[in-house]
């Protein structure tokens, strides 16, 4: 019996560092996002959020990010996403202390962010599923 698929080359399979920040990206938002609603946080949401944060503090610097409009450098949406990844690890360790000031602080980075580089995409279904889990 034949078989009939595509051929599937190397550069399909392999996930770039920008993919790879993309996603990690959108994990740090979604997570953050659900602390701020009150949903629970379990020791394996805590453990991923804070490997990712440190993921994308580390690399970002590296990462080419190209953002319509924009230079491929973007230094404010840089440090934008450095911020965000500062008060993800600050918000998901133990005794952080989440007054009114540092709420407002990460939605409207968060806000910004979401504007920038994730325009045309629609992060509301999230807390549904964030719900479930």
């Amino acid at each position: 019996m034949k078989r009939f698929k595509s051929k599937i080359t190397a550069a399909q399979t392999q996930m770039d560092q920008t993919y790879l920040f993309r996603m990690g990206l959108q994990l740090m938002i979604i997570m953050v996002k659900a602390k701020l609603e009150g949903y629970p946080v379990g020791k394996y949401r805590k453990k991923a959020v804070l490997e990712n944060a440190a993921w994308i503090h580390k690399n970002i610097s590296t990462i080419n990010i190209l953002i319509p409009g924009s230079t491929p450098s973007d230094h404010l949406f840089k440090e934008r996403v450095r911020l965000l990844s500062v008060m993800a690890s600050a918000m998901f360790s133990e005794d952080y202390p989440l007054g009114i000031h540092r709420r407002e602080a990460v939605l409207d980075n968060i806000d910004s962010i979401i504007k920038t580089f994730f325009s045309n995409q629609d992060f509301s279904i999230y807390h549904r599923i964030l719900k479930a889990a």
